[in-house]
């Protein structure tokens, strides 16, 4: 019996113009999301514990981009469609490192493998993830205890294009265009 009704896509780009075009959630994996078997007695207060880690590290990032404007800004709000949850993409780590890096992933901040298979993105091999704390009506069951990835979301990047998925609501505004605006006003 196939559960995973999804098009199965031979490449990144299609599994994004997918997310970007779904009106409704992807059917999760093969025999449903893998349950986590670290107890949360453990895995809660390891993000707690991180959090303060987090907020600095945050808080440095917005410095620098007050000093060191990147080309673009990020306008728009989220709509809440939960789509940038199914489709996280996480970067494939080898040896022990990774072995850390998935426990990480999977087991303390509840992502699950979205597809088995890895994806090339800017000349790196990634992983396509879903995470298992968006509730039904797309909103994140553990917002205040994000990971640091969804605290950063949509990407604006210092070089190169802004990472968002089309139809989220987030956009991103080339800051020369709104200098050009104040000027012509």
């Amino acid at each position: 019996m196939e559960i995973y009704s999804e098009p199965q896509v031979k490449n990144l780009d299609g599994i994004l113009v997918l997310a970007e075009e779904a009106k409704e959630p992807p059917p999760g994996p093969p025999g449903g999301i893998p349950r986590q078997w670290l107890p949360g007695w453990i895995r809660w207060p390891i993000r707690m514990l991180l959090l303060p880690f987090i907020f600095l590290d945050l808080a440095a990032q917005k410095t620098a981009r007050m000093l060191i404007q990147p080309p673009f800004k990020k306008g728009g709000k989220c709509l809440k469609r939960g789509n940038c949850c199914h489709y996280i993409l996480v970067p494939e780590v080898k040896g022990i490192l990774g072995k850390l890096f998935h426990f990480w992933n999977t087991q303390i901040l509840g992502f699950y493998l979205h597809r088995s298979e890895t994806y090339e993105s800017d000349g790196k091999r990634v992983h396509v993830m879903g995470c298992r704390y968006l509730k039904k009506n797309g909103t994140c069951a553990h917002y205040h205890l994000r990971p640091t990835v969804c605290r950063k979301w949509p990407i604006i990047e210092y070089f190169g294009y802004p990472r968002i998925l089309k139809g989220c609501g987030f956009k991103a505004i080339l800051r020369d265009s709104q200098m050009a605006k104040k000027k012509a006003k």
